[in-house]
Parts: C-alpha cells; structure tokens; sequence
C-alpha cells in the first residue's frame, strides 16, 4: 500500500492532540503561578520575599526535572515500542503483547525508585544542580515533593501509554491526555486561586492537581488495556513468568534513543542552570521561551513517533523505497506547519510574554530571545523527522552520537561562551541552539538516504 497524507495524519494528529495537550496545560499552569498574589506566596513561603516571577521559574525548573527523569523510562518505551511495531509489521501481535507486559511490570521498579528521589533530593535538585534562587528554590521544593507522592501512577501510566502510542493505537493516547489535562486544567484553577469552596493553596494546588490527574489517568489506561480495548494487552502471567531475554532485548534496543534523549535533556537541563545564572528576568524569560519549544517539540515528536510507527512497519515488512516515500512526505508536511509557526511567533512575539508576566525586563529580555527561538523551529521540526525515521529503519546508535557532540560542544560550550564570554546573555544560549539544530538536521538528513540506499542494495 502506497503512503499517503492520510495515513500520515491519522496516525500523528492523535499523538499531536495527545502530546499537546500535555504541554499546553504545563503552558497554562505556568501561567497561572505566575499571577499568584504576593501575599498568597508570602503564606506558604514566609522569608524569602517570592514573587509570581519566582513561582514561574520554579515551577518551569520543576518541569525540567519532571521530564530529565521521565527521560531514563524511555529506555522501555522507546525500546519496547520499536520491537512491537516491527512486530506487529511482521503480523506477530502475540509477541507484540508479550513485550508489552514484560515491559510494564519491569518499568515498576524505576517509577518507585524517581518518586524517592524527588521527594529526598530535591533541595539538592534546586539549589546545586539548577542553581535556583532562595524563593525559586523554596517553591520548586515544595512542587516537587507533592508531585512524588504520585510519582508512581504518574511515571507508569507514562510507560504505558508511551507503548500503545508507539504500536499504532493513538487514539486511546489521545483519549487519556485530554482526559488527564482537562482535569488537571479544572482542579489547578480551582486549587491554586481557591474558587468556589476550595481552598487558596497557590503553587501547592498546582502540584496537587498535577498528580490526582495523572492518577485518574493512569488507572483509565489500565483499565482500558487490560479490558483488551487497546490495539495491545497483556496477560498477568507475563507478571508471573519474568523473561529475561525480553526485558535484556527491550534495554539494548532501548539504551541508544534513551541516552540521545538523555544527553539533550542533560544539555538543556545545564542550559536552564546557566539562565538561573545570568539574572531574575533572564531566568523568568528562558522558562516563557522553554515553555512555548515544549508545545512546538511535542508536535514535533508527534510527527516524529508517526513517523516511527509508519516506517518501522515498512522496514519490518521490507518495503524500504516505500519508508523513504513515508519520511519524505513527513519532512513535507512539517515543514509547511512550522514554516506558519515560525512567522506567526516571530511577528507577535511580545504578545506570547505578556501572556506569562508584565514585568518590563522579563518582557524585553524575553522578546529578543523568543524571536531568535521562532527561527529555529524549521531545523528543530525537520531534525524529528529524519531522526526518527533512522530509528525506523534500525539506525538507533548514530542520533545518540549526534545529540551527544551536539550538547557537548554546542549547547553547553558554544552556548556558555556566547552569553556569558561574549555577553550575549539569554539571546546566546538561543543562538548556540540554532546552531546545534541545523547541524543535527543536515547529518540526519545525509545519513537517512545513505542508510535507505544501503537497504535497497542489499535486496
């Protein structure tokens, strides 16, 4: 069957809505923390003078931290995800189940041991590691430890609903994101301003909300997996009967895409210390940016894991013509919205800040860099694409190479140097991003054809 723009689009606008939904409700709650009144945050944090710009970096610090550690559960979804759909493309959906359920119980383990660590060390987390401010720090404490105590049901419906997406069922992804994000959206407004009859809880709401919602998400998941709703399910004896070779087949294939996804969470984790590092209002103004590349990279891995899906299923079936004709119309696709994207943020920049604060030095610090941020989208969307059709196609090694030398010598060296030796300030650390991202894409590029020639020569 020859790809389309359908089959494209029925497969990624799920994971888009999906993916989306996420971020814009993160998007949302950093914006109303940062209209929390003084005095509200004078209560729960006395002594440290808070203020809506620190509730902002502190809770866009505790985002950082929540997606750094969710990166190490890729190692299963992503893992386990590329074995099923090869699976699924070779019409072995029993063994596409097996690998489900073998993948979920291990994944069990890690989540207790995340939500441990975000509880003990999250002091340790704000104060060294960010380098966060002393109100920054108290507040992003705070978030943090409410948030462990779901940690559990929070990381395990993450695994869980990261491997039905991978294996084609986006549709129940999609479901259990607006289900998780309408809820979180009702309870943080009516927890962090105390309407109606609830109580005036400020950031601690936010937090509160966060983690009741991803529990009821994560049981909805459950329940619809295991009813055998879900395009895959498991039997509980896969809980009883613990295959090594499986869960070792789901790590090997997993560790190069985890460590690549690593290394760039690492490089933009050291980034947001350098921004904590520069000023208040270049802190406040690197979260506003971050916040919007995280709605703009969800839609991007959207496309990323559509691509994944689609032409991992021409690989397992080898139809390797037909997966470069898959990526090729992604590449197409992409960069049509984004092309739209880019204008419309750089145009209107100052209109997405004022949505965050009205301070004047967040504003103009926060501008410049946003429209610096607007030009890179087309690289950044392009570099998802290729990257994941790599993975595909069995390329798992080479982008993990790639996002390392990328971090190393342009996130974190070109990027250190351009604010802080040259003075660029926030602009720069934007700026080495730019860089880093049309190298990926053009190696990513060049590498994909050269691995679909490849395959074609050999048949």
């Amino acid at each position: 069957m020859k790809p389309s723009f359908r089959s494209i689009l029925k497969t990624s606008v799920p994971i888009l809505i999906d993916l989306g939904a996420q971020i814009l409700m993160w998007t949302i709650e950093t914006t109303l923390v940062g209209h929390i009144a003084v005095t509200t945050l004078a209560k729960y944090y006395p002594g440290v003078g808070a203020t809506g710009v620190d509730a902002l970096t502190a809770v866009g610090n505790v985002v950082q931290v929540i997606l750094y550690t969710c990166t190490i559960l890729l190692i299963f979804v992503f893992g386990a995800s590329i074995i099923i759909v090869r699976l699924i493309g070779a019409g072995r959906k029993e063994d596409a189940n097996h690998f489900l359920g073998q993948t979920i119980f291990t994944a069990l383990f890690p989540a207790i041991g995340i939500a441990l660590i975000w509880y003990f060390a999250a002091p340790l987390i704000f104060r060294t590691v960010l380098g966060t401010s002393e109100a920054v720090t108290a507040i992003g404490v705070d978030y943090l430890r409410v948030v462990s105590w779901f940690a559990p049901f929070i990381i395990m419906n993450f695994v869980a609903i990261g491997l039905v997406r991978g294996a084609g069922d986006t549709h129940l992804s999609m479901v259990t994101g607006l289900l998780v994000n309408v809820i979180h959206l009702v309870l943080a407004v009516l927890l962090v301003f105390g309407v109606w009859k609830f109580p005036e809880l400020g950031v601690r709401g936010a937090a509160l909300a966060a983690g009741t919602a991803h529990t009821v998400g994560c049981i909805f998941t459950f329940s619809f997996i295991l009813r055998g709703r879900s395009m895959l399910s498991f039997n509980w004896n896969d809980f009883r009967d613990i295959n090594r070779r499986s869960i070792i087949h789901v790590i090997k294939t997993g560790t190069p895409i985890t460590l690549e996804q690593l290394a760039w969470m690492s490089g933009m984790t050291i980034v947001i210390g350098f921004s904590n590092r520069l000023a208040p209002a270049a802190a406040a103004g690197h979260i506003i940016i971050l916040t919007y590349q995280r709605i703009f990279s969800m839609m991007y891995q959207a496309f990323g894991m559509g691509a994944l899906t689609l032409v991992g299923k021409r690989y397992g079936a080898g139809e390797f013509m037909k997966a470069r004709q898959t990526t090729r119309m992604f590449a197409w696709l992409v960069s049509g919205v984004v092309v739209v994207i880019a204008g419309i943020l750089y145009l209107s920049a100052r209109y997405w800040v004022l949505l965050f604060t009205s301070d004047p030095e967040v504003i103009r610090v926060g501008v410049y860099a946003l429209r610096i941020a607007a030009l890179i989208q087309i690289p950044k969307a392009l570099s998802y694409v290729y990257s994941f059709s790599l993975r595909g196609i069995g390329e798992n090694r080479y982008p993990m190479y790639l996002a390392f030398f990328g971090v190393i010598f342009f996130q974190v060296i070109l990027g250190y140097n351009l604010a802080f030796t040259a003075g660029l300030s926030l602009a720069g650390l934007w700026i080495a991003a730019g860089v880093d991202e049309a190298f990926k894409v053009t190696m990513f590029f060049r590498r994909f054809r050269k691995r679909i020639r490849k395959l074609t020569v050999q048949i």
